[in-house]
């Protein structure tokens, strides 16, 4: 007799944004199936096995939904919810591993308009992506969702258990949630059910049962199966597959079910077996995605979009503050111009609305669905660019909006505080001070801030200065400093800490020691030099399957193809330039498919971070190809911490099984550790790593790392759908790394200091050039203390500005929060203070009111 007793069907669509038509197209249409919903679930029966039930596989359509339609249409939505026949899940969109902490986190908050509704949410989907960042276990649990469906496209790469399987997936807080790692979602096609193949969806689903049969590992008597595939119209077709099945296999009765009834069925089935003594496994780390990759086939546009998160992040902590000490009369321009102040300043519902605005286009950008389904097959087709161009303005819309609220908000916090006879509150200081050409610099985190910050100066130049002791929740008026100075040519660059080699006909550095240490950071062994950047093609003449019958075929079932690799060179002696605080030498270099790559490496005097700029012209070539720009650090037997969206991970070892090791989608920061020091190193633009060496094409089940290496995998063109086929992307990809220095000289790095780093990366210190009033050079008046332990968000609310706070150890914190800034707020001019609790790796926040 069969184990299986049930079979429990889903109904849904898969949320694509655009693949199958431009997502201008489909964004709206998603919208609209709620509607269809809605009408179908008043046709035929509403009880028993056969009745239309539906899941929403994600939450934004029904939001959007709730947002444009009538009362009747809000309360009809609300009964079927009520009698179990629709579930709305957590989950926004559908998520690559671009999104950071504060991304997820402004997702899940909308989940409150669900539940303002009626809508109760307590399972989240995930289909197609074969991967999700660990951090978002603990932001599941505190948006109320400890239920996760991952219906995982097997395709090019591996799940981390034979398909169905149920697990517990442990945050790096310990909080667990139960994950089923369904089917694929469109086997609901492949096997004829949505179209109601009868005969087909019997035959399959029968023989999806009996491997069921042989497994050991599956003690559950319960099959999930789903009616669904990419972007289909709702219908009720599938629940003749019900009725037919049922009608020929009485013994395993089918009928349909949302996602909540499915879960709730097999959460109490794993917990009955746990109980019986099974093994329901538990696992701990990173879901490293496999299809991570095609975030390099757009290099460009990713870099765009990882500007525009800073931007917001800087603009709505510039914004809250300046809430929070009052308006002054900022320098407004009379010009809308991309170089110059506001011409008006936003109305705080403004504020509200147009960040709302930047997290909308931000999540859209993030969300999985990059090309058309014609990406490969037509890459030069009408549809194909028009598409990507849809996709990109996700992208270019986040960055034009979070730009320009962040340019407001450096004028208006320059600018702010209240006065009391020509004194400001918060800082003592004296008001009326005009800078009539100067630096202005933000530092919107909790603790003060000394780091090199790049600015245009009168519209033309671009000047690199360090910004020192910038303090917390402060800013910083600067004078403009002198152009630099060229020297001449040379190969040698140094400072007090630092001495480095450069090698163009290398095309990169070939030595770089820290003298704190006599640490040489460069595999002088490597065959490329550090730096370098390196074009990776296909061997000539290769047979693997990807070159001679599909590209879908570079997957781990056909390992290989065999690649080889060039590094650029230049015939040019390297340039070498002298600032106030910093000394820079650049360099010129090519290769056969990039014409042009300026490379420029930065030292500081009184400051141990090191950084490289490569500027890349990079022409359109649909052959398969990758660039990379290298970073071989001198450590053996290397370690590898990894942030990932509110988490960081020892790579290998907070691994899930089978997650992929032959590359990483970073947030921002890695940290190696060797046995001859430790290194901090991160990447402004480009979010693809692979570490320890080269491993295209090897598929890996392990991470074989004998050296240091940090490969930045900036561009690659390896797929076979969604991803954009041409390979190009002329832009400047920055760097910054440093070695740590411990007490036995030599240092080590760990999981917080890997997060803070990452952190500091996303949100750098601001600095533009600024003519006009100045009320605040120094703190505003807030402080988080103790700030060492904590990172902080602000940002403007209804009523208030929200402080947001994030644990990054392994304890919980106590951490006072305080305002000393003025009459203007709320409860006068005596200082607030308000502690919070937090709990290891979790978040805390409070709303400061006006």
């Amino acid at each position: 007799m069969s184990r299986v007793r049930q079979i429990l069907l889903i109904g849904h669509t898969h949320h694509d944004v655009g693949y199958t038509n431009s997502p201008r197209i489909v964004d709206r249409m998603h919208a609209r199936i709620v509607g269809e919903v809605l009408r179908l679930s008043d046709e035929g029966p509403t009880t028993g096995s056969d009745a239309f039930r539906w899941t929403f596989e994600v939450a934004r359509p029904v939001l959007s939904f709730l947002a444009s339609v009538t009362p009747g249409q809000r309360s009809h939505l609300r009964r079927l919810v009520k009698a179990g026949r629709v579930s709305v899940t957590g989950g926004y969109l559908n998520m690559t591993q671009l999104p950071g902490a504060a991304e997820f986190d402004a997702a899940y908050d909308q989940l409150a308009l669900l539940r303002a509704a009626g809508i109760p949410v307590r399972t989240e989907q995930h289909g197609d992506v074969n991967g999700i960042a660990w951090g978002t276990v603990p932001a599941m649990r505190r948006a109320g969702i400890e239920r996760l469906v991952m219906a995982l496209n097997p395709d090019h790469g591996r799940p981390p258990f034979e398909q169905p399987t149920g697990f517990w997936w442990e945050g790096p807080d310990g909080g667990r949630v139960f994950v089923w790692l369904s089917t694929h979602y469109g086997f609901g096609e492949e096997w004829g059910i949505i179209d109601a193949d009868t005969a087909m969806a019997e035959r399959n689903i029968a023989a999806f049962l009996e491997r069921l049969d042989q497994r050991e590992d599956y003690p559950y008597d319960t099959a999930l199966v789903h009616a669904a595939n990419d972007n289909r119209w709702p219908n009720a077709l599938f629940l003749d597959v019900v009725r037919h099945w049922n009608s020929v296999h009485p013994e395993t009765p089918m009928r349909t079910a949302t996602i909540d009834d499915a879960l709730d069925v097999l959460v109490a089935q794993a917990r009955e077996a746990e109980g019986r003594g099974d093994r329901i496994p538990v696992v701990h780390g990173e879901w490293s995605d496999w299809w991570s990759h095609g975030h390099g086939s757009t290099a460009r546009e990713v870099a765009v979009y990882r500007q525009a998160r800073s931007l917001e992040l800087t603009a709505a902590a510039t914004l809250g503050l300046t809430a929070l000490r009052g308006d002054g009369a900022p320098a407004l321009a009379s010009v809308l111009g991309y170089r110059r102040g506001p011409v008006r300043l936003r109305t705080p519902q403004e504020i509200l609305t147009d960040l709302a605005e930047v997290d909308e286009q931000l999540l859209l950008f993030g969300e999985h669905t990059w090309g058309s389904w014609e990406t490969y097959s037509k890459p030069r087709s009408t549809f194909s660019y028009s598409h990507w161009n849809a996709k990109a303005a996700f992208a270019y819309a986040s960055y034009d909006f979070a730009r320009d609220l962040a340019v407001e908000g450096l004028f208006r916090l320059v600018a702010s505080g209240a006065e009391i006879d020509g004194t400001d509150l918060a800082t003592g200081a004296a008001g009326g001070a005009v800078a009539e050409r100067a630096i202005a610099v933000v530092n919107a985190t909790e603790t003060a801030r000394s780091e090199p910050v790049t600015v245009e100066v009168d519209g033309a130049e671009l000047l690199t200065l360090v910004a020192r002791d910038v303090p917390a929740f402060g800013t910083a008026i600067l004078p403009i400093p002198s152009s630099p100075v060229l020297r001449g040519t040379g190969t040698q660059v140094e400072t007090s800490r630092y001495r480095a080699v450069v090698d163009s006909g290398r095309g990169g550095v070939v030595s770089l020691i820290d003298e704190a240490t006599g640490l040489q950071l460069v595999d002088r062994d490597d065959e490329f030099a550090f730096g370098a950047v390196v074009v990776e093609r296909i061997a000539p003449g290769s047979q693997h399957p990807m070159v001679t019958a599909d590209p879908k075929r570079f997957r781990p079932e056909d390992p290989g193809p065999d690649f080889v690799r060039h590094a650029a060179s230049g015939t040019e002696p390297p340039t070498i330039v002298e600032a106030g605080d910093h000394v820079a030498i650049a360099w010129r270099s090519s290769t056969e498919t990039i014409p042009v790559i300026d490379s420029t490496l930065r030292l500081y005097h009184g400051l141990g971070t090191i950084d490289l700029e490569v500027a890349i012209v990079k022409p359109e070539d649909f052959d398969p190809e990758s660039v990379f720009v290298t970073f071989p650090f001198a450590l053996s037997r290397p370690q590898f911490l990894v942030e990932t969206a509110g988490a960081v991970y020892l790579a290998e070892t907070e691994q899930l099984p089978d997650t992929s090791k032959d590359w990483y989608s970073i947030q921002h920061a890695i940290g190696i550790r060797g046995n001859e020091g430790a290194v901090l190193w991160g990447s402004y633009d480009a979010p693809l790593v692979q570490l320890g060496g080269y491993h295209t094409g090897e598929w890996a089940r392990t991470l074989r790392a004998q050296r240091g290496h940090v490969n930045s995998w900036l561009m690659n063109n390896l797929h076979f759908t969604n991803f954009q086929a041409r390979q190009d992307g002329s832009a400047t990809y920055r760097y910054r790394f440093e070695p740590v220095v411990g007490g036995g000289l030599t240092g080590t790095v760990d999981h917080e200091q890997v997060r803070r780093y990452g952190r500091d990366l996303l949100q750098p210190l601001q600095a533009r050039q600024y003519a006009g009033p100045v009320r605040l050079d120094g703190g505003s008046g807030l402080r988080v203390e103790p700030a060492e332990d904590v990172l902080a968000e602000l940002r403007p609310v209804d009523g208030g500005v929200r402080l947001r706070l994030r644990n990054i150890g392994r304890q919980e914190r106590r951490v006072t929060v305080s305002w000393s800034g003025g009459e203007h707020r709320a409860g006068g001019a005596a200082p607030v203070e308000t502690v919070l609790s937090i709990p290891s790796h979790g978040v805390g926040e409070t709303v400061l009111p006006l």
